[in-house]
């Protein structure tokens, strides 16, 4: 029991200090990532902006196909090897892996590049496509090779820079690159170049960060070539290849409205949907925020085989997550024009109650994370491959039925019903295989208070008239009334208020 207490109160410091940490990279992510995005509507209009989306998409394919699940089974197997302190077996894993991606990934690339034509004339009929593919094909070699490099940076717990290079480097580079190339009077090409510069440069440091933290990664010692390391890659090739098709279904599940938009209506729609798709996507980051260290600390837990710590800390974590997007999921809800009006301007106004619907899906998405965390530290990706068909399939026949009468409101609606199901299937077979449902009984008074909080925001929206000026004063409102409802009411327990002295105290000595 002192062991199992002590990984919960050491597991709370680390999720703590990484939660601060990762706050500060993922704010400044948003950013960046936002005013690319911004850059690209605003001075190209909704067709190259659609344009860019289904490149994401299509790249993804070809980048999740080539890139065999890996990247996931080396967070869980290292992180494992890590506790028991085999080096060897990480060392060959991760030889392994990179030289069989290395094949894959170029593959992949080269097969893109030459069907990138036929791709963009045969199923979008937009000959602007071929050149966007033809340059996003060159990224998936850095793409892939950079996923299993901050693999091991993340599994090695140093989330602050996992969160710098994942979040914010490649960002920030891209808008930079795009800001100049447009400044240069550089065409439309301009958005994928910069991406792909984006790319290279998250692949050159993850290089060299993971290559401090396994000095030997590329080693040509004969001696790890045991039989039994080729068994361990072998027992990791089988978790990770459900991922393979995880990660395909994933994007199907994520990307079938932005396509399906663009087969039944056209490609400028799919730019006004992606106005509302990275707003709602806004909600998934309370999750982020410890998400990062939360997979591999737990899953060090469990090779341990301290199951209770492992059920307080998914219970704490799924507490905060909830206390944290709650308030902003009713924000989005109540003003989504404001946000849309402001970040990519009136043209976009027509994606409002997309947005709306998308908020409620990934809502779901995001409290049901902790859930889906807990079954892949358990080794059942085959059961989370299942789940995400059954998610997909569903969302692919709403799709085909509420778009052609609804348009990009009824690709939303396809999303949230099926990202609802999706959540309370993991819900359920975390509860059925470990017995840890991440919730806490405070969280139903903490749900009682949301609702008071915005009867009182809607009565002073009625009140006046909306612009960011009055946003930013009505947020403010809301937030302040829902904290100061949360300790009256006494809803932050020991463990919330030792994280929060954690934080406290990292920040007073970084002053000091």
């Amino acid at each position: 029991m002192q062991d199992e207490n002590a990984g919960v109160n050491q597991g709370l410091k680390l999720l703590a200090k990484s939660s601060f940490i990762v706050s500060m990279t993922l704010i400044l992510s948003k950013i960046l990532l936002y005013l690319y995005r911004i850059v690209i509507a605003r001075n190209f209009g909704a067709e190259i902006y659609g344009l860019f989306t289904l490149s994401i998409v299509l790249v993804s394919w070809f980048r999740l196909f080539s890139g065999l699940g890996l990247k996931e089974g080396i967070i869980r197997y290292v992180s494992l090897f890590r506790a028991k302190k085999e080096n060897k077996k990480i060392q060959y894993l991760l030889k392994k892996s990179l030289i069989i991606l290395i094949l894959t990934s170029v593959i992949a690339s080269v097969l893109l590049f030459f069907f990138s034509d036929f791709i963009a004339l045969r199923f979008f009929s937009n000959s602007k496509l071929t050149i966007f593919l033809k340059i996003f094909s060159i990224t998936i070699p850095f793409t892939v090779l950079g996923a299993i490099f901050l693999s091991i940076i993340r599994a090695f717990e140093r989330i602050g820079w996992f969160s710098f290079i994942s979040e914010v480097l490649g960002n920030f580079i891209q808008l930079i690159i795009l800001v100049v190339l447009i400044f240069l009077g550089i065409n439309s090409k301009s958005v994928p170049i910069s991406f792909l510069i984006g790319t290279f440069s998250i692949f050159i440091v993850s290089y060299f960060v993971s290559k401090k933290s396994v000095p030997k990664m590329l080693t040509s010692n004969k001696k790890i070539n045991s039989p039994e390391n080729k068994k361990t890659f072998k027992e990791m090739f089988a978790y990770s290849w459900p991922f393979i098709f995880y990660g395909v279904i994933n994007f199907i599940f994520y990307w079938t409205d932005s396509f399906m938009i663009g087969i039944f209506k056209n490609v400028e729609s799919v730019g006004f949907y992606n106005a509302a798709v990275p707003i709602a996507l806004l909600l998934f980051l309370p999750f982020s925020l410890f998400a990062q260290l939360f997979f591999p600390l737990v899953t060090k837990e469990f090779s341990k085989g301290n199951m209770e710590a492992v059920k307080q800390l998914s219970q704490q974590v799924g507490k905060w997550i909830f206390m944290i997007v709650i308030p902003i999921f009713v924000i989005f809800m109540i003003f989504p024009g404001v946000f849309i009006n402001i970040l990519f301007g009136p043209e976009y106004l027509v994606a409002e109650n997309a947005l709306r619907f998308l908020s409620i899906g990934v809502l779901f998405v995001t409290l049901s994370g902790v859930s889906q965390e807990l079954l892949s530290m358990k080794g059942k990706s085959k059961l989370i491959l299942f789940d995400m068909i059954c998610a997909a399939i569903i969302n692919i026949i709403l799709n085909a039925i509420f778009i052609p009468l609804y348009g990009i409101t009824g690709a939303a609606i396809a999303t949230m019903l099926s990202s609802i199901l999706l959540s309370a299937l993991l819900f359920i077979q975390s509860y059925k295989f470990l017995s840890i449902i991440p919730l806490r009984r405070k969280m139903f008074g903490i749900t009682l208070i949301v609702i008071i909080s915005t009867i009182l925001l809607l009565a002073i929206k009625s009140l006046i008239e909306i612009n960011l000026l009055t946003l930013i004063l009505c947020s403010i409102f809301f937030i302040s009334v829902y904290v100061l409802f949360i300790l009256i009411t006494k809803s932050l327990d020991k463990n919330d208020w030792y994280v929060l002295k954690t934080i406290f105290n990292k920040f007073r000595g970084k002053k000091n």
